[in-house]
C-alpha cells in the first residue's frame, strides 16, 4: 500500500545552531522548533500560503518547501 508523507525543508540562508537544513512533519512542528523571528514569518503566514508539493515560501532568512513522499508499506 502507498502512503504519502508531507515534510516540510527549512533552510537557513546563515546556518544556525551549526547547520542550515531541518526537516519538519508539519508547520507546527518548525515553530515547536523555532521561533517566528528565526524564521521570518509567523506560523498563520506559512498556513496561508497553501504551499503545494514542490513549492517553496521565501523569507529573508530562509526557504520553507513542501515536500510529498510516496511511501510504500
Amino acid at each position: 500500500m502507498n502512503r504519502n508523507k508531507i515534510i516540510y525543508h527549512l533552510k537557513f540562508h546563515e546556518p544556525l545552531e551549526g547547520k542550515a537544513n531541518f526537516f519538519f512533519s508539519s508547520i507546527t512542528a518548525i515553530y515547536n522548533t523555532f521561533t517566528a523571528e528565526q524564521v521570518g514569518a509567523a506560523r498563520q503566514t506559512l498556513y496561508q500560503q497553501s504551499l503545494n508539493s514542490g513549492d517553496e515560501y521565501k523569507t529573508k532568512l530562509c526557504v520553507v518547501k513542501k515536500h510529498e513522499l510516496s511511501i510504500d508499506r
